[in-house]
């Protein structure tokens, strides 16, 4: 996302120049069509926050939280800013400040939110939403709602992950000092003895001995393997879509990130349909909170379908992304005339099979990874214990 110094001319023929945060001149564009704006000229330019990193959901809870209190109570927002910004963090106290800045120069509310480049488009588009139907102070309740639960469902996923993660570095260097420490001391015994050893151990010998004398090539090549993917997934599209869509089909991990972005999806279509948001820019803009192009793309196709006068829930169906359950449900509320209400009955479903489904996958982890490290070690101990046991038994 580029951040772009733009002078133009509304309706009435006032001059203003804007800030705007968006992928290329061709959106820069689309947005002064959309608004009816006429631009005198665009410029490309670096600002503080030109780096894409957006809040975290922590911060965003406590700061919309704030916002609807004051906004609620009255407080009108160059004061509610200036407020905020004295009682902030180090972290909020210049994103604050540039919003304000901003509203003072005349720019909108959304616009001075936009130009940070600090916020989602999900966040900025109900923001928008909030100042055309003057209930900025409720939508404002509503976000800290939705990033309250966001944050607890991330802080769920990092805690279920320690142990799995901690056993996992503690499997990979156990089998490594059996490798560089135990085995040595095994095949220095062998060698002094002459025994004969069977295939098994003559393998993990090997394997311990290539290791011991090419640790530092193979951590190299480990090192620069790893990171070379890293960069051509992220910068070769194709690639990182076949990677993202080979992620579905692995067991327990596809099915929690499709739950996962069901949920995200019907939790943001629900807060924006409620606010007042029509269902097309609805569907447009909860896709975009996904932030995966696959997704994104996937969902498009449906949107459009819609748009040519297609049912939701069998346009959503043909892209055959969501599950038949959700299907269903975008149906049953479709022909009821009560889509939002059936959307806040999938959220609350979601929420708590999102859960249980988290601590189920990480269960499976848990059990893989033991798994694996018990065939590793026992491979290990019963190749080196054999040739005792023939030395033994040969006296």
């Amino acid at each position: 996302m580029e951040s772009y110094k733009c002078v133009v001319y509304n309706e009435k023929n006032k001059r203003k120049v804007i800030n705007l945060n968006l992928d290329s001149e061709s959106e820069v564009l689309k947005y002064a069509k959309e608004n009816n704006l006429k631009i005198s000229s665009i410029k490309k330019r670096k600002t503080l926050f030109n780096f894409g990193k957006k809040l975290n959901d922590k911060d965003l809870k406590v700061l919309c939280k704030e916002m609807g209190i004051l906004l609620e109570s009255g407080s009108e927002i160059v004061g509610l800013l200036e407020m905020l910004g004295e009682q902030s963090s180090k972290k909020l106290k210049p994103i604050i400040k540039h919003i304000l800045n901003s509203i003072q120069e005349g720019n909108s509310i959304t616009e001075a939110f936009r130009s940070t480049n600090a916020f989602s488009n999900f966040f900025i588009n109900m923001i928008h939403t909030g100042e055309l139907s003057s209930n900025l102070d409720q939508v404002m309740y509503t976000l800290s709602d939705y990033y309250d639960k966001e944050y607890k469902l991330k802080g769920k996923i990092k805690s279920t992950s320690i142990y799995p993660i901690i056993l996992f570095i503690a499997t990979v260097f156990s089998v490594l000092a059996m490798l560089l420490i135990v085995i040595p001391k095994y095949e220095e015994i062998y060698a002094q003895s002459n025994a004969t050893m069977p295939l098994i151990t003559q393998i993990m010998i090997s394997t311990s001995s290539f290791i011991r004398n090419n640790f530092i090539l193979i951590f190299l090549v480990g090192f620069v393997f790893t990171i070379s993917s890293i960069y051509l997934i992220k910068n070769n599209d194709e690639l990182k879509h076949d990677v993202y869509k080979l992620t579905f089909k692995l067991p327990q991990i596809g099915d929690y990130m499709l739950m996962n972005i069901t949920n995200r999806f019907s939790k943001s279509l629900y807060i924006l349909m409620r606010s007042g948001v029509e269902i097309v820019s609805a569907i447009d803009i909860s896709a975009k909170v996904i932030d995966k192009e696959y997704i994104y793309n996937r969902i498009s196709i449906a949107n459009n379908s819609i748009k040519e006068g297609n049912k939701i829930g069998e346009s959503l169906d043909d892209i055959k992304l969501f599950s038949p359950f959700f299907i269903r449900m975008i149906s049953v509320g479709e022909s009821s005339g009560r889509l939002e209400e059936t959307l806040a009955t999938i959220n609350k479903f979601y929420e708590g099979e999102m859960e249980q489904k988290i601590e189920i996958t990480m269960k499976y982890f848990e059990t893989g990874i033991i798994l694996v490290m018990g065939i590793i070690v026992g491979a290990i101990v019963i190749a080196m214990v054999i040739p005792m046991f023939n030395m033994v038994s040969a006296f």
